[in-house]
């Protein structure tokens, strides 16, 4: 039989939903914990219209489109889904959402500026803080758990953008800080690191492509080419320190291990001035696979940045594959011991027999997993059979003191029945059954990021 070439991000639940539903009164089974009052909120590309689903497209562009559940009193009140639209076109953010300032903000890197988005999802609208953020922000900020303040790492996706831009924002969401980072190719910085003290840039070698960049530009793309950076064996691999608030010129550069880092777990200080910080690797990216992150499977590592001179050390903490690390917020910054994390690998997803697929076979979601970074045990909850997970969310107890006493919040794929779950684990032992499951209306595609936003977070 001849196989037909399709593009595998279109297909199964990478494929994009066709529109807007709004459900009341989710069905549950188990409990609700009465303390979750809030909203699960997630975001990810659903691509429309022959540009964006073509021969091109890549599995991280395509307009935005945000999924939430609302919890409140042990009960889903109501699941709804709804495309992101800033006040222009191009301002359809996909890559994450969260709240700062009292605001949600759809969030994507490269060069587009935040949408906020109602509690309700039903009015958006760009916000830039007031001119701040006008040249574009990061998909990964990070929200520092006692000040509220919001520290990020832009770069855009343009020729000659040879600058980074740190930008901090204060609790109330107005830019506080910003100051130009001269790093010269266009370096894709996903995700950045913070400490108490310091920020820690990632540069590492997936730069800017011309060659795709011209081939958009001329209207003949090739794979992948929707996203035109490429693995580049001529850029180096290093990480740039920091203070907060700081500058050009107090930026220091020390080698990395050569590889790509979409995702930093956490970062923290040590009392010899070093800095610890546990990353999800990859040997490459964009070097053998164009259309997503397949050329290999990841890999957690431990990172120790040296106090004043020497390279980057580099252990491997687990050699189980996991990516979306997530960890307790209130640990930010500071020494941490458990992530939790969605399963990577070739899982029982698959396409149908006549699909020639070329994710390398290797980039599949799948089980639930917390790792313990201090003894490497690794705790995974299985779905069951065609039952996927992406990206956990953590939600302490209220009043809670321990590390992992709290719920893990994550959407589930039901391969067999085509539908999704929001699924409650109690995130000490996550190896037990479910606490509940919210079953969905629809299947959620496969995303990206999203965040737990209690009541308290938000303006009405």
């Amino acid at each position: 039989m001849t196989k037909t070439v399709r593009n595998p991000y279109l297909e199964g639940n990478f494929a994009p939903v066709p529109d807007e539903v709004s459900v009341n009164d989710l069905p549950v089974t188990g409990t609700l914990p009465p303390e979750l009052t809030g909203r699960y909120l997630r975001i990810g590309p659903n691509p429309t219209g022959p540009v964006e689903t073509g021969a091109a497209h890549h599995w991280f562009v395509g307009r935005g489109m945000v999924h939430g559940v609302r919890l409140r009193d042990g009960r889903a009140e109501w699941y709804r889904n709804r495309f992101v639209q800033g006040d222009a076109p191009e301002d359809v953010p996909n890559t994450n959402i969260l709240a700062q300032g009292g605001r949600l903000l759809a969030l994507v890197e490269g060069g587009g500026a935040p949408v906020s988005v109602a509690p309700d999802l039903d009015r958006m609208s760009t916000w830039d803080a007031d001119g701040a953020l006008r040249a574009g922000f990061t998909a990964h900020p990070r929200i520092d758990p006692v000040t509220g303040e919001m520290h990020a790492v832009n770069y855009l996706i343009r020729p000659g953008a040879d600058a980074l831009r740190y930008v901090v924002l204060d609790a109330t969401g107005k830019a506080t800080h910003t100051a130009e980072l001269p790093v010269p190719g266009v370096p894709m910085i996903h995700d950045m690191a913070m400490t108490a003290t310091r920020i820690v840039v990632l540069d590492l070698p997936v730069t800017l492509s011309t060659d795709a960049a011209g081939r958009m530009a001329a209207g003949k793309p090739e794979s992948g080419d929707a996203l035109p950076m490429r693995w580049n064996e001529e850029h180096p691999s290093r990480v740039g320190v920091l203070p907060r608030m700081g500058t050009a010129e107090q930026i220091r550069w020390f080698d990395a291990p050569r590889c790509y880092v979409f995702h930093v777990l956490n970062a923290y200080d040590t009392p010899d001035g070093s800095i610890v910080m546990d990353v999800i690797r990859y040997d490459t990216v964009f070097r053998d696979v164009f259309r997503g992150p397949a050329d290999g499977l990841p890999a957690l590592a431990r990172w120790t940045i040296p106090a004043s001179r020497g390279a980057v050390s580099e252990q491997i903490i687990s050699d189980y594959s996991v990516e979306w690390p997530r960890i307790n917020h209130a640990w930010s910054g500071r020494s941490h011991r458990y992530g939790w994390f969605g399963g990577i690998g070739p899982h029982s997803l698959r396409l149908s027999d006549d699909v020639e697929r070329d994710r390398g076979g290797s980039f599949e979601p799948g089980p639930l997993v917390k790792l313990d970074t201090t003894t490497g045990e690794v705790l995974v909850h299985h779905f069951g059979a065609g039952r996927v997970t992406q990206e956990p969310v953590f939600v302490a107890r209220p009043g809670a003191e321990a590390e992992d006493d709290g719920w893990i919040l994550s959407v589930v794929y039901d391969g067999g029945t085509r539908r999704s779950e929001l699924v409650v684990l109690d995130a000490a032992d996550v190896e037990a059954p479910p606490v509940a499951r919210v079953h969905l209306p629809r299947r959620v595609p496969f995303g990206f990021h999203g965040n737990w936003i209690a009541d308290a977070e938000i303006s009405a």
